[in-house]
């Protein structure tokens, strides 16, 4: 009569067997660790999502494995405000949200303000605030920090600066102001404190001149334009919009992150008033 023990002699050399069932394949074979995707590896939920019928892409289907990847072949962005109630019945500023989308294309990513509101009525568009921007998964694809500062040059001391963070936490640059006389000037910087881009306003003394004007995207050593930074009226969506126009050399989703973070920081510095103005206006 076959013991246990002869029946066990095939899988002395793999600890789990306790049987021999009569499988001719080897032990070392067996596959007993499943392989892991890109994105469970970097602790992100899979992105389903499809832009076969986008009008932005015609490239085909495009699964990005994190947020900053919706920014690849984008050549400029439009960041919408949406309208709060509160903004048109009150004087005080609530927290903002926005709408950040590929003109006449799809939205990209939706931006919601988190600030204290007593900054918000003391301190009004110059407000420290805190910028989540999440992508079409619902998910958080990069933090905007900005502090409490002056963009006046009265105050060399504490001028504007805002940092963009991805999750869990990846410092990916910084967009700080430059002392000037008459014209706003701004460093864009990596995560080496590398100067990527200067961007430059009008000439003007005037803070009301620079609501509805132009900023420039130049080259890291100011000489050739490369892009802008522009605030209107948008016929179609029938709202104040501003554009942001990519350079051709901002290839890289980091750089172009960087510069929608340049927008919101004019977006707030400059533009805020005279949208908050307006649409109060038309309210009344």
């Amino acid at each position: 009569m076959e013991t246990n023990t002869e029946r066990n002699v095939e899988g002395i050399d793999n600890p789990t067997a306790t049987q021999d069932d009569g499988n001719k394949l080897r032990p070392d074979l067996v596959i007993s660790v499943q392989p892991q995707s890109q994105a469970q590896e970097s602790g992100r939920a899979e992105l389903p999502v499809s832009t076969v019928n986008w009008h932005s892409r015609s490239g085909g289907q495009f699964i990005p494995m994190h947020g900053l990847d919706f920014l690849i072949g984008t050549s400029s962005l439009v960041i919408q405000q949406t309208v709060e109630l509160n903004d048109l019945t009150s004087k005080i500023d609530s927290e903002n949200r926005y709408i950040i989308r590929v003109p006449n294309g799809e939205a990209l990513y939706f931006a919601s303000e988190v600030s204290t509101s007593t900054q918000r009525c003391l301190c009004g568009t110059g407000r420290a605030f805190v910028m989540h921007l999440h992508d079409n998964t619902r998910q958080e694809a990069m933090v905007l920090r900005r502090r409490l500062a002056g963009a006046s040059c009265f105050f060399p001391c504490r001028l504007q600066e805002m940092k963009v963070v991805t999750p869990p936490g990846n410092y990916v640059g910084r967009v700080h102001q430059q002392w000037s006389w008459m014209v706003p000037f701004y460093l864009v910087r990596d995560a080496d404190d590398c100067v990527l881009f200067v961007i430059e306003g009008p000439a003007s003394l005037k803070r009301s001149a620079l609501m509805l004007s132009e900023f420039k995207i130049m080259s890291g050593d100011s000489l050739r334009e490369m892009g802008k930074i522009t605030h209107g009226w948008d016929r179609e969506l029938v709202n104040f919009t501003t554009t942001l126009v990519f350079p051709e050399t901002a290839v890289q989703p980091k750089h172009k992150a960087l510069l929608l973070a340049a927008a919101f920081l004019m977006e707030y510095t400059y533009f805020e008033r005279a949208k908050s103005s307006c649409m109060r206006f038309n309210c009344f």
